[in-house]
């Protein structure tokens, strides 16, 4: 009781004291930080890194100005301290749908700002000292991550960092995560359980007393709480055993579950936000899981406790994993049991024999050593190959995983009364992340959504109860001719944070048909780089741009089997959904007025889809077409509010009384321009943009004949 009332009272105080907590004075001509090297990552020009001043957390920015100071940075494995000019750097609220919230991720890591350094006036490394533990820790781990890169080769060099230090730079993780194995890789109680039975094991063979080894264990614990970067996994497990061990030797009879409860009012006393990271809710919720089923499997034969624990974990995990990431692997459970082993009992021991005597190996045994790694990582790759069993869940409420959580414990509770379970619970217990599936099925609301994807274009339409789902555009951005020193190693591309997250938030893991208006970077960039997540039925685009040459690139790269060229002759059906193409008028250049330009009736109400159609086109249009031809309700604003579009006739004609602008936040070309917003003004309409409102989305449901009024998500 005294456990709980001090949880509340620490976590309420911290809290209750967060509009008080706020970003002390920065000094923007002159600063001083002192930067831990293991906290600097450097990713081609853009170096950044976490700092603590005044006991408030910062994330420092700097861009890179030559290779030499890149070079330099790279070998630092001294604490450094910094003397420079800052500016600060608003940090980015969520700007779509079920998007990533770097506000509230900032506040989860418990910092309080964001800094450009501007003119750096002095950098001089900081001398260790054994009264500054926590530096040197870092300079250890720092040093260590350098000798790794530069002993072995890419793949034990990837897996070395990952399992043992805690640092996942390149793409490999990804093949991980499609197999819903990510935790495995979130260094946690797997990893500290192996390393202190080593320890223990080597200790006890070479006559050292239990007692002593237990205090060696602790210290190392200790130790290695710093060299994993801090990870939560790791904080949370070292806690959990050292608390434990300290029960035995003091003899509080404390249980498993008196542990587990007094490491989280430990570590939330610490770090009171640690609930509120991924992370955080993961590592608590499964080790709690673990102390639930290792009572109940324990009467079972060893070979059968092994598979009931992997399965029961997965299953079990997959819900909040669901909730979180919006998918998962139906083959996960059976991926656990392959690869738990493979990783802890094969890899690991190799890896921190290999890390222990990295000095003395010879070159064939470095070889040798990545043989066998490149051969785990491409058996994973195999595996992930496929994709069949990659289920796409979408969003759904807080109550519903609530309720099947409290359904899969009263599954394990009344297993662990009678001792038996019955067909029924196990079947709930592994068709719940199945139920969650279904959910997508039973939604009535159909909507369209402006994506907010940046200086780009992204629509995305879908119907009622799952019955399709449409894109209009990808986004992308243009791509320019680098130093190598300046090219960046995370691969990811902008849909990864703008466009595939809020699809797969939406339950999309096919597109019934992507329609590209024309060959810009901006509107089809990331159409290779979705199809890759996101099965793509057919691609709808004009002549013009599918002869283009960037185009076709970036074709080739797709695995589509139907692409169909329009022009304004053809109205397309679509699953319920009726378009009409009111250009091109016929074979173009695939550029701006070259535009497929889609008039999408939903519910009564017509949107113009202007792609980046300028005034020439606009004209062609008045031309071609009669008022009610081209009148609508809401009016997507050519070329993202360019001055070369939106002409003052062609919005007389289409009389629209909404208007979006697709335009990214403080873009380089100062879109929309003044011209534009006075036209759309003047005539009274109502203006939506994407760099000021974020994603802009309507929806709609089939049994009422108006659509729910437009809404942003700022």
């Amino acid at each position: 009781m005294l456990s709980i009332i001090c949880f509340i009272l620490s976590n309420g105080y911290f809290f209750l004291t967060v509009p008080y907590r706020h970003d002390v004075f920065i000094n923007e001509n002159k600063e001083t930080w002192t930067v831990l090297p293991d906290t600097l990552q450097v990713d081609g020009d853009f170096v950044k890194a976490k700092v603590k001043k005044n006991h408030h957390r910062y994330f420092l920015r700097y861009k890179l100005t030559s290779k030499e100071e890149k070079e330099a940075l790279l070998s630092v494995n001294h604490p450094l301290v910094i003397t420079s000019s800052q500016e600060k750097v608003s940090a980015q609220s969520k700007r779509n749908l079920n998007g990533f919230d770097y506000s509230n991720y900032l506040f989860s890591q418990q910092v309080v700002g964001i800094y450009q350094l501007k003119d750096i006036v002095e950098v001089k490394e900081k001398s260790l000292s054994i009264i500054h533990p926590i530096e040197l820790i870092s300079s250890f781990r720092a040093s260590s991550y350098q000798s790794i890169n530069q002993t072995f080769l890419p793949y034990t060099s990837f897996y070395m960092t990952s399992l043992l230090l805690g640092i996942n730079d390149g793409e490999n993780r990804e093949v991980w995560n499609k197999l819903s194995l990510s935790h495995l890789f979130a260094l946690s109680g797997l990893h500290v359980t192996f390393l202190v039975m080593m320890i223990r094991s080597v200790l006890l063979r070479a006559g050292i007393t239990k007692e002593v080894t237990s205090i060696i264990e602790c210290l190392f614990l200790l130790l290695f709480v710093g060299l994993s970067g801090y990870s939560v996994g790791v904080i949370r497990a070292s806690l959990q055993h050292i608390i434990k061990k300290s029960s035995t030797h003091y003899q509080w009879y404390l249980s498993s579950l008196d542990c587990w409860s007094v490491t989280l009012f430990i570590h939330t006393f610490l770090f009171p936000t640690v609930l509120l990271t991924i992370g955080g809710k993961l590592s608590y919720y499964l080790s709690f899981l673990i102390i639930f089923i290792q009572p109940i499997i324990s009467t079972y034969k060893k070979y059968q406790q092994t598979i009931f624990f992997q399965l029961l974990l997965t299953f079990f995990s997959l819900p909040l994993i669901c909730y979180y990431f919006f998918e998962f692997n139906i083959l996960s459970g059976l991926f656990s049991l392959l690869f738990t082993p493979i990783l802890f009992q094969v890899l690991l021991p190799l890896l921190v024999i290999s890390f222990i005597t990295l000095a003395f190996l010879p070159n064939f045994i470095i070889i040798s050593i990545e043989s066998i790694v490149r051969m785990i990582h491409l058996f994973a790759i195999w595996c992930q190959k496929w994709t069949m069993f990659q289920v796409t869940t979408g969003t759904f409420s807080k109550v519903l995983l609530i309720l099947i959580i409290i359904g899969q414990f009263g599954c394990l509770i009344y297993w662990e009364k009678v001792k038996k379970i019955s067909a029924k619970q196990v079947s709930f217990i592994l068709l719940s992340p199945f139920m969650i599936l279904s959910i997508k099925y039973i939604n009535p609301f159909g909507m369209i959504a402006f994506v907010d994807v940046g200086q780009g274009d992204a629509i995305f339409i879908q119907l009622p109860f799952h019955q399709g789902n449409y894109l209009i555009d990808t986004g992308g951005s243009l791509s320019f001719e680098q130093e190598a020193w300046k090219q960046k190693i995370n691969s990811k591309r902008n849909a990864d944070y703008t466009l595939l997250p809020f699809l797969k938030s939406k339950g999309v893991s096919k597109l019934d048909a992507l329609f590209i208006t024309h060959a810009h970077e901006d509107h089809f960039g990331d159409m290779d780089r979705l199809s890759e997540e996101v099965t793509i039925k057919q691609i709808i685009t004009t002549p013009g741009a599918y002869e283009q040459e960037n185009f076709q690139r970036k074709l080739e790269k797709m695995n589509v089997s139907s692409v169909h060229q329009v022009t304004q002759k053809n109205q397309l059906t679509l699953s319920n959904l009726q378009l009409d193409v009111l250009s091109p008028l016929g074979v173009g250049d695939g550029q701006n007025n070259d535009s497929l330009v889609l008039k999408v009736t939903i519910h009564q109400k017509a949107f113009l889809l202007m792609g980046d159609l300028e005034k020439e086109g606009e004209l062609r249009l008045i031309d071609q077409y009669k008022q009610d031809d081209l009148k609508a309700d809401c009016i997507k604003v050519g070329h993202h509010g360019s001055k070369t579009s939106s002409y003052h006739d062609f919005i007389e004609k289409v009389d629209p009384s909404q208007a979006i602008i697709l335009v990214g936040e403080n873009n380089r070309f100062k879109h929309p321009s003044p011209e534009t917003l006075e036209t759309l003004t003047n005539h009274d309409i109502a203006i939506f943009r994407t760099d000021e409102d974020g994603m802009i989305y309507q929806k709609w449901l089939p049994f009422k004949k108006e659509m729910l009024k437009m809404t942003s998500i700022k």
